[in-house]
C-alpha cells in the first residue's frame, strides 16, 4: 500500500481562512497537475521542490476555486514521497470539492495516520518522533506543548540509542570471556556499568510518570454539602465565572465540567450537585450524578463551610470511604470562624480559603502539586511524554538489566546473564521502533487524524 497515492484533507472541517488537501506518493505531481490549472507559463510538473504557485482547481473544466499550489519533491518532505499540497479557501464544501477531484484522478483516500506512517516507514522520522507528532496536536497545556517539541528532536531515542549499545557492548564483552577465557576482560565492572544504565531508565520511568500527568490529566471532583461555595471555587480556580452563583441551596442540581491547567497539569474540574438528603426527584438525580462523578475521578476536594458549626453532614462525609486521595478544604475565609476543629481522619490535610475573594487558592493549587507529582513543580526538562506501551517497554529493560545484576551477584552462570541482557536489549530495539509489531504500529497511527 505504501506505493498508493493518498490524499486527505489536514485542516479542521468548518469555515476558515484555509483548507488544504494534503496529496503524497508516486503520482501525486500528475494527480495533482490533471485537476489544477496554474497561472504562468509553466505547468506543475515543472515547478522546483518547495515551490508555491497560484492557480485555480477545476471540476469538468469548470473552475470550483481559487488556490495555492504548494509542491515538496522527494525526498524533501514530510514523507520523502513527493508531495503536493491544494490551499484553497476555508469552507467545508470548497475543500470537499477539490478532494473529490483529486481523488476521481487516481489518489485514494489516506487512512488515519498514514502520512505519519509513511514518514516512518521510508525512515524520515523515528517511531518516537511519530509519537510526538501526535503530542503535539493533542497538547492541552503549554507545557505538554513543550514536552512534545522536546521530544520530536529525538532526544528520547537517543537516548535509548545509547542504552542500547552500552547493554550490546556489556554482552559483547561477556560473550568474549565466554568464548576466550584467557582473555583478560574488565567483568568485575559488569555490575557497576549495569547500575549505571539502571539509574538511567529509573530516572526516565520518574520523567515518563510526570509526563503521563501532563499528557493524560487528572479529574478532580469538588464535593460538599449544598451552599458552601463548590460553584464559587470551581469559579476561582478557572479564574473565570462558569457556573452559577446564588445563595440558595440546591443551585447545582447536575454535574458541570471544565477544564482548567494546575502547575502545567491538565485538570478537569467537576462542580457537583450538594450531598444531601434530596426529595425533589431532579435533585436526587444531581446527587446520583455527583456519586458517579467522584467515582471516575482521580481526587476529591471535600468543601466545608468554616464560618458555621460542623454538621452532621459534614462528620458524614469526613468519615465516608470516598475510595480516592482527597483534601478537606475550608471556605469562607473571609467570613469569622465557627466551626472549630474537625477530624479529617484519613484525608490528605487541611486548607482554608475563601472562594469569593481568591484567598488560598494560590496555596489550594501548590498543595495539589505537591500531593499529586511530590512537591515537583514540571517542565519540560522534567517530563517525558510515553505511551503505555513505552512505559511497559522501559520497565522491562529494567527488569532484565535487574535480572542480569542478581544473576551476577548470585554467581549464576554467564549464560543466563547473557540471557537477561539480551531481553533488555531486544526491549530497547522495540522502544527504538526496531522489530516494532504491526500490531503496536496500527494503534498509534491509527490515533491519529486523517490528513496527518
Amino acid at each position: 500500500m505504501i506505493g498508493d497515492t493518498i490524499a486527505a484533507i489536514s485542516t479542521p472541517v468548518g469555515e476558515g481562512g484555509i483548507g488544504i488537501v494534503r496529496v503524497s506518493g508516486p503520482d501525486a505531481v500528475s494527480v495533482v497537475a490533471c485537476v489544477v490549472e496554474l497561472s504562468g507559463r509553466h505547468g506543475l510538473a515543472h515547478l522546483p521542490s518547495q515551490t508555491f504557485r497560484h492557480g485555480y482547481a477545476l471540476a469538468d473544466g469548470r473552475r470550483i476555486d481559487e488556490v495555492l499550489v504548494a509542491v515538496m519533491r522527494a525526498p524533501r518532505s514530510y514523507t520523502r514521497e513527493d508531495v503536493v499540497e491544494v490551499h484553497c479557501h476555508g469552507g467545508a464544501v470548497a475543500v470537499r470539492a477539490v478532494l473529490e477531484v483529486v481523488l476521481a484522478s487516481g489518489a485514494r483516500l489516506a487512512r488515519p495516520g498514514e502520512f505519519t506512517e509513511r514518514a516512518f516507514l521510508n525512515g524520515r522520522i523515528s517511531l518516537d518522533q511519530a509519537q510526538a507528532v501526535l503530542d503535539i496536536v493533542r497538547a492541552k497545556t503549554p507545557l505538554g506543548l513543550e514536552a512534545a517539541v522536546d521530544r520530536l528532536s529525538g532526544r528520547f531515542s537517543e537516548e535509548i540509542g545509547g542504552i542500547r549499545e552500552e547493554i550490546a557492548e556489556l554482552l559483547a564483552g561477556i560473550e568474549a570471556e565466554i568464548d576466550f577465557p584467557d582473555l583478560d576482560a574488565p567483568v568485575g565492572d559488569l555490575e557497576v556499568r549495569l547500575d549505571a544504565i539502571l539509574d538511567r531508565i529509573r530516572s526516565l520511568l520518574d520523567r515518563a510518570e510526570t509526563g503521563r500527568l501532563v499528557r493524560d490529566g487528572l479529574t478532580i471532583a469538588i464535593i460538599g454539602r449544598p451552599n458552601v461555595g463548590k460553584s464559587s471555587l470551581l469559579n476561582a480556580l478557572l479564574a473565570e465565572e462558569r457556573a452559577i452563583v446564588t445563595p440558595v441551596p440546591g443551585t447545582t442540581r447536575d454535574t458541570v465540567e471544565e477544564d482548567a491547567s494546575i502547575g502545567g497539569v491538565p485538570v478537569r474540574l467537576i462542580d457537583t450537585a450538594g450531598l444531601r438528603e434530596a426529595k425533589d426527584p431532579i435533585e436526587v438525580e444531581g446527587v446520583r450524578r455527583t456519586r458517579s462523578a467522584v467515582r471516575r475521578s482521580d481526587f476529591v476536594l471535600l468543601l466545608v463551610d468554616r464560618s458555621e458549626p460542623t454538621c452532621d453532614e459534614d462528620r458524614h462525609f469526613l468519615r465516608e470511604p470516598w475510595g480516592i486521595p482527597g483534601i478537606v478544604v475550608r471556605n469562607k475565609a473571609d467570613l469569622p470562624e465557627r466551626m472549630g476543629p474537625i477530624d479529617t481522619g484519613d484525608w490528605s490535610g487541611v486548607l482554608d480559603i475563601s472562594a469569593k475573594t481568591r484567598e488560598g487558592i494560590d496555596a489550594l493549587s501548590e498543595r495539589l502539586i505537591e500531593l499529586l507529582l511530590s512537591g515537583r513543580i514540571p517542565s519540560r526538562n522534567t517530563v517525558l511524554l510515553l505511551d503505555s506501551w513505552e512505559r511497559d517497554l522501559l520497565r522491562r529493560i529494567a527488569e532484565g538489566l535487574d535480572a542480569a545484576r542478581s544473576a551476577l551477584a548470585e554467581g549464576r552462570t554467564t549464560d543466563m546473564v547473557c540471557e537477561d541482557l539480551r531481553t533488555a536489549y531486544r526491549a530497547a530495539g522495540e522502544l527504538r521502533g526496531i522489530d516494532v509489531p504491526e500490531s503496536i504500529l496500527d494503534r498509534i497511527f491509527s490515533r491519529f487524524c486523517i490528513g496527518k
